[in-house]
């Protein structure tokens, strides 16, 4: 964005939060407004530099104004149309002319602006349909506990399936790191972790107690719903969460204290995964209605494991 074009962005957004009542004060670059109002708190960034607005987006910014201390809110003006963000109000052209025009009504009338400013909402894309895979081998936790103990502790006397449930069992190494102002963050980390291949829910599993073992007569063995490579990805996502850190900086700024919060996530390429398929086994009991009992650890299951199941 030309400098000029900045400066003027720069004074308009202030004279528009001034109609609304905030104090609006200068701030050093990449950020260019800070507009104060009682509890509320507006940082302004005038910019069409993808990297800049991304990192500002990413940001989170605390103030500590009035022995409180609060979240502030990030309104980002760009007339770059291919710009998104995810955690700023964002203005172009068409909202810029339309809260302008409302200031000068609102300064012309002798009265307070009402402004709203409302985040984008967040999409979120489900995945299509997962195809079945192969179920070759049987490895999977002993069973435990007897068709008889799972009616009891299903507290029904309904008819009851062994049926072995599939997990994909992943072992994970992660690497590499990062170094902000005078903070070392580490993202090196290794372990294990178990999901779901129906329901994708993630379990601590008990590696050393897998076997091949023969199993009852009449067990299900039921059909793998998430292929390895979509669970390859939900375990990288998975070690990605675990794995962000957030650095707090606290800089002062004429009488308010602001706390600026960085979120640091490890590159997914530096996150290596080795996936086998696991089963457990689990009683199915029903009678009025379903319970599902982990036949390894007698425990009753409050998510059902199969599509179609509903726990009452």
């Amino acid at each position: 964005m030309d400098r000029q074009v900045r400066q003027r962005a720069r004074d308009e957004i202030g004279r528009i939060l001034e109609s609304a009542a905030f104090d609006v004060e200068p701030m050093d670059p990449p950020l260019d407004l800070s507009a104060i109002r009682e509890d509320e708190c507006i940082l302004v960034m005038c910019s069409n530099d993808p990297s800049e607005i991304e990192q500002f987006d990413q940001t989170v910014y605390r103030v500590q104004a009035h022995e409180k201390e609060v979240v502030c809110r990030k309104l980002l003006f760009s007339v770059n149309d291919r710009i998104a963000v995810k955690d700023s109000v964002l203005w172009g052209i068409p909202a810029l002319i339309d809260y302008a025009g409302k200031a000068a009504c609102a300064r012309v009338l002798g009265r307070e602006l009402v402004l709203d400013l409302v985040r984008p909402r967040r999409i979120r894309f489900d995945a299509g349909p997962a195809s079945r895979g192969d179920e070759g081998g049987i490895p999977h936790l002993p069973v435990r506990i007897t068709e008889r103990e799972a009616r009891m502790l299903a507290q029904s006397e309904g008819t009851a399936q062994l049926r072995l449930i599939p997990y994909w069992q992943a072992h994970y190494v992660s690497s590499g790191g990062t170094v902000y102002k005078d903070h070392q963050i580490t993202f090196d980390q290794e372990g294990s972790i178990a999901l779901n291949a129906i329901n994708g829910e993630f379990l601590s599993l008990d590696d050393g107690s897998i076997t091949r073992a023969e199993l009852p007569s009449g067990v299900e063995v039921v059909e793998t719903q998430i292929p390895r490579e979509a669970a390859e990805g939900r375990v990288v996502d998975h070690v990605v969460r675990s794995l962000t850190r957030k650095v707090r900086i606290r800089q002062e700024r004429r009488e308010a204290i602001f706390y600026e919060e960085k979120v640091f996530r490890p590159d997914r390429r530096a996150i290596r995964v080795e996936l086998n398929r696991v089963f457990v086994p689990v009683w199915q009991v029903r009678g009025r209605s379903i319970v599902e009992i982990n036949a390894y650890t007698g425990e009753a299951l409050s998510t059902p494991m199969d599509e179609g199941v509903e726990i009452l």
